[in-house]
This record gives structure tokens, sequence and C-alpha cells, in this order.
């Protein structure tokens, strides 16, 4: 283990959020004793322009589950859309399993596209949505990726943007500012110890970024670099008196790795907040084992916003289920395509990106624009866990 002073492709987004507790209320009024008139007949589906758009996801195996939600969540978004724009474009929707491997993504893409489609929507995985950027870059399509944070997928190896491929999710290097300014902002703390597992690009860049912005700010950091193959060695090194300048310890790694870091501090008599990434998985997080821990969310149900709010009641009425992360995600992805087609009034994958590159979006997982690489500029949100519960803890700017 290495400890310092100073100022000076990351896994699947299978993560979540904590329960939901929304009361819908329906009412109707009479306005008046006119009657009313009947609705206007549906336009027919073969009157009406039709464009394909492919849902890349995994549908098989280990990861079908997550391939299920991002299909129904993009789905219904598209279903939405088409009902809103009856004597419009009709999108049709055609899923393609996709796993997160490499040559099997390139392959896919590479078919569809032959086939005739222009649009896709998905990947899961950065393992994935690199070789589908890269295969649509090559071939004039258009992909909106929904939860690979790699940056990779907007931009080529040569730090070039891609000029027709986008994504939902906020970057590694986004979500280490968002951090820091959540530390510095919200908590009001200045002084953090940084647990930064050298093997892990997304541990990385993430904390070149954390530690770039909040010693910028006027923060202290104190690096401490752990062997995550010796959990041992973290514990065996731990000094109290080393700690004691520090208000909070981040932890970009999983869920379990946080936890383990917040139980060798109390084993040491340490009692400090502990942050950590994106990376969970409400599934796999034992509430009760991270008491007083911060996480880092694209999405909560318990962010006082209509439009998030009103989708999720209307996800439940659809799937009986309450909706995820992933969920909230992929209907991003796919009702962002919808509206970029609308704004630049074509299905040409070079107008819809020119729309996309401008638009003010306003969504489930927050309202953004992009910057120059195609990521959003949008809000992290943060959960405590407290009481053997998620509880919203605020939120930050990406930048």
């Amino acid at each position: 283990m290495r400890i310092t002073s100073g100022s000076g492709l990351h896994h699947l987004l299978w993560k979540s959020f904590s329960r939901l507790a929304i009361g819908v209320v329906l009412s109707s009024v009479v306005l008046s004793c006119i009657p009313a008139m009947p609705p206007l007949p549906a336009v027919p589906r073969a009157e009406r322009g039709r464009l394909r758009v492919a849902i890349l996801a995994p549908l098989s195996g280990e990861l079908a589950t997550y391939g299920r939600i991002v299909r129904q969540a993009a789905e219904l978004a598209f279903d939405e859309w088409n009902a809103r724009h009856s004597g419009g474009i009709f999108i049709e929707s055609i899923a393609e399993d996709t796993p997160c491997d490499a040559m099997h993504a390139r392959q896919v893409t590479e078919r569809i596209i032959a086939a005739g489609v222009r649009f896709v929507v998905g990947g899961i995985c950065s393992e994935a949505a690199i070789p589908i950027a890269s295969v649509v870059d090559k071939r004039g399509a258009l992909f909106i990726a929904m939860s690979a944070t790699h940056p990779l997928v907007t931009i080529d190896a040569q730090g070039n943007t891609r000029p027709r491929v986008f994504r939902t999710t906020f970057t590694y290097a986004q979500q280490g500012r968002a951090v820091s300014r959540f530390v510095l902002q919200t908590l009001r703390l200045d002084r953090v110890a940084v647990v930064n597992n050298p093997e892990s690009p997304f541990a990385r860049e993430v904390v070149a970024a954390f530690n770039e912005s909040f010693t910028r700010r006027g923060g202290y950091v104190l690096s401490i670099t752990v062997d995550r193959g010796q959990p041992s060695d973290f514990i065996e090194h731990l000094d109290a008196q080393m700690m004691s300048d520090v208000q909070a310890v981040y932890v970009p790694d999983d869920y379990a790795a946080v936890v383990r870091v917040r139980d060798a501090l109390w084993q040491k008599g340490i009692s400090r907040p502990v942050l950590g990434s994106d990376g969970w998985n409400i599934h796999a997080v034992r509430l009760a084992a991270g008491e007083d821990v911060y996480l880092v969310a694209h999405y909560s149900a318990q962010v006082a916003d209509p439009t998030a709010q009103q989708w999720a009641a209307r996800y439940r009425a659809a799937f009986a289920v309450e909706p995820d992360t992933l969920a909230a995600l992929a209907y991003d992805a796919a009702m962002l395509l919808a509206q970029g087609i609308e704004q630049s009034q074509s299905t040409s994958p070079e107008a819809v990106a020119g729309a996309l590159s401008v638009v003010d979006y306003e969504g489930v997982t927050g309202r953004w624009r992009f910057d120059v690489q195609h990521n959003p500029l949008k809000r992290a949100f943060f959960l405590r866990v407290q009481d053997g519960t998620l509880q919203f803890a605020g939120s930050a700017d990406v930048e």
C-alpha cells in the first residue's frame, strides 16, 4: 500500500435506486353538457412513415434480465411516442440479442445496418458499446448508448468525437467531478482520503478527475493506493493518527469494496462517512452493512421531479414492477432519439445528430444538453445508506 498526501471499461450500470412510494390520482371532470366530439380515427400504420430502430441488448444468457429491462423501457418510450404522434413517423423497434462481447456486438451491428437499419439504441456495457459505436461511425448510422460509461464510446482512439454517437449516462471523469462538488458543497467537507485501486481503469480516471476538481477548489486529498488482491493490507496499515484530519473516505470501487473499507475504519474505531461509486446493484446491496455510505446514482425515485415520478407510475402500470436505473436510462435513450427525429424533421442520421448536438432534453434521469464529446451535462444523484434504507442525499453537476 502506498500513501501520499497532496493537493494536487467499468462494469455494467446494473444499478438501481430505493423503493418508490408514489401515489397516482386520476380524475375526470365534465366541462359542459355539449356532446363530446368523437375521437379522430388513428392513421393506419401503412399510411404513415415507418422508421426501424434497433435495440441492442443481451436477451439470452446470464444478462438476459438486464436486456429485458432495456427492451421493455425502450419499447415503452416508442409506444408512447407513436401514440402521441399518430400522424407522423411510426417508430418500429426491433430487438437484437447483443451480449457484452465485442466480436458479437460488432457482428450484430454490421448485420442490422446492412439490412437498412440506421438508428440504434442500447449498449448496456462498454465492451459492447465501443464496437457498436465504431461500426456506426463507419457506416453512417446513429447510436445512442444508454449505460456504457467508457470514454471511447463517443470518441475514437485519436480523441475525435464520433459525430453520430451519443450517450445518456455520465462518464468516468464526470462522475469524479460530481463527487467532488457533492463533498464540498453538500457535505461541506474539504479533507478526504481517496482509496485508489490502480488495477482498475475506471478507478484511475475517476480518481484523477476527483483529485483535480477537489484540490482546485481548495480541498485536501490523502491518497491511499491499495492492492485489491490484499484486502487486509488496508486494515494493517490504517493509522488513526494518519486519518485524524480526514473528514470522509472516497472509494471509487464496487459496493463490496466500499463496505470493506467502512468495516476496516470501524475496526480501528474511526467513524467517517464513506463514499462509493455508481458500481452497485440494488439486488446485491446489503443495506444493513452499509450504514453511513453514500452511493452515486443516475436515477432516483425520491427526487421531487414530476417527469420522473409520472414516468415511474406509467412503468409500473405497464410492467407491474418498479423501474430501476437501467430502465430510466434506456427510456431516456429511446425518447431522446424520438425527440431528435422530431426536432430535425428528418430521418437522416446526420440531420438527427445535428438536432441532438444542440438539444435541451428533459427526461426521467434529469435535464441536460451535450458537451462537445456528446456526453450529457446533467446532475448525478447521491443516495445515503441509513437505517437500512437508501435515502436521497442530494445531487451535483457532472460539469
